[in-house]
């Protein structure tokens, strides 16, 4: 980050607002735009699942965050719920995906069906803010091999009651989950017993080699097309509704909040299943989450932007977003050729205005400290 605030726009200022000196107080736009800088050398950071549209999700959020100007750091393949939840409500880490079936039944603890308002409220109390739903709704499901399936005559969840013998191997959250194994197991009266803990890749392999016969899957997974996999049809109604969301801490500055709410909406279960797809392909997560950008409504990359005009605009917007306000036409294309010719060494640590703004910065800072 700091090679990335190497930057000053001592230049710039001398450059775009001489004409306009009593219009713009060159001070308050130093000492405002340092403090966003060094806002800014502290990353927005992501957490996300040990699962493959989890590690997707939070490419999207970082380049989401990333095309605003704002830092982000993606901490992939964190664990499961809880540990997500706690990194969370610790400050760990400030966004991660989640569904809002396992919100419900996982974090909140409840067997009733919240509508997402009610979910939101009832986050409030901890810290915690959430999205509108991104736009899919991946539901757990317990799958087979179509082929195994068909021979069978299994169609439905209750149908695994016929055949005691069939071999389950299950994620180990979905084994210990409120809305998993065991309620399910005793909603449709499942015999079976021999049921193997299994990391969710791996489940995968398993079950097209045989070695088991049912398995835990959401129903945005790749693979249940690519390996030519049956969902059981879950009659009783069992699963809650699934949507995507991203939970955030309510403490996290307000346009990277307003960035990731801007995803809400975008995102189909087709779509979803595409970018699932080409990240198991290329086990290349950045180069799925990509994907959602092309010919996205809303993405903030202009074709040939150079990276001064990227700077120039992240600028312009933080700027915009403090509350400043220009009286006189101040444009991308005027202010980005002029930013490569200034540079700064750093924040003042006591203050953390720009040593340019800090006139005492090398003997002792005069300035107020930072609490």
């Amino acid at each position: 980050m700091k090679s990335f605030v190497r930057l000053t726009l001592v230049g710039m200022a001398r450059s775009g607002v001489r004409e306009h000196r009593n219009a713009l107080s060159l001070p308050m736009l130093l000492l405002s735009f340092s403090a966003t800088l060094c806002f800014a050398a502290n990353p927005v950071l992501i957490g996300s699942k040990k699962f493959t549209e989890s590690y997707v999700l939070g490419e999207i959020a970082k380049r989401t965050l990333n095309e605003m100007g704002i830092p982000a750091e993606h901490r992939q393949g964190m664990g499961g719920t809880i540990i997500l939840w706690e990194a969370l409500r610790g400050g760990q880490i400030d966004v991660y995906p989640e569904y809002t079936g396992t919100i419900a039944q996982e974090i909140l603890k409840t067997e009733r069906q919240l509508s997402v308002q009610e979910i939101r409220d009832a986050l409030t109390k901890f810290g915690v803010g959430m999205t509108e739903p991104l736009g899919f709704n991946n539901t757990y499901a317990l799958v087979m091999r179509r082929n195994e399936a068909q021979r069978l005559g299994i169609h439905m969840i209750g149908d695994l009651g016929k055949y005691p013998e069939l071999k389950i191997g299950l994620t180990h959250e979905f084994l210990d989950r409120r809305d998993g194994w065991q309620p399910l197991r005793q909603r449709y009266s499942l015999p079976q017993l021999n049921i193997v803990g299994i990391d969710h890749a791996l489940g995968y392999a398993a079950l097209a080699k045989g070695s088991i016969d049912v398995k835990d899957a959401y129903s945005t997974d790749a693979k249940i097309a690519e390996n030519d996999l049956v969902a059981l049809t879950d009659s009783f109604d069992f699963f809650p509704k699934y949507d995507a969301v991203f939970l955030f801490r309510t403490s996290l500055r307000d346009d990277a909040i307003g960035a990731l709410r801007g995803v809400a909406g975008t995102l189909d279960e087709a779509r979803m299943v595409r970018l699932n797809a080409e990240a198991e392909r290329t086990k290349n997560y950045t180069k799925a989450a990509n994907l959602y950008f092309q010919n996205a409504a809303g993405s903030a990359v202009t074709a040939g932007e150079s990276f001064w005009q990227k700077l120039a605009r992240w600028t312009l917007r933080h700027l915009e977003l403090a509350g400043f306000w220009f009286p006189f036409p101040f444009s991308e294309s005027a202010f980005a050729p002029r930013l490569p010719r200034f540079f700064f060494t750093d924040c003042c640590q006591s203050c953390a205005t720009l040593r340019a703004a800090c006139r005492t910065f090398r003997d002792r800072c005069a300035n107020r400290p930072l609490p």
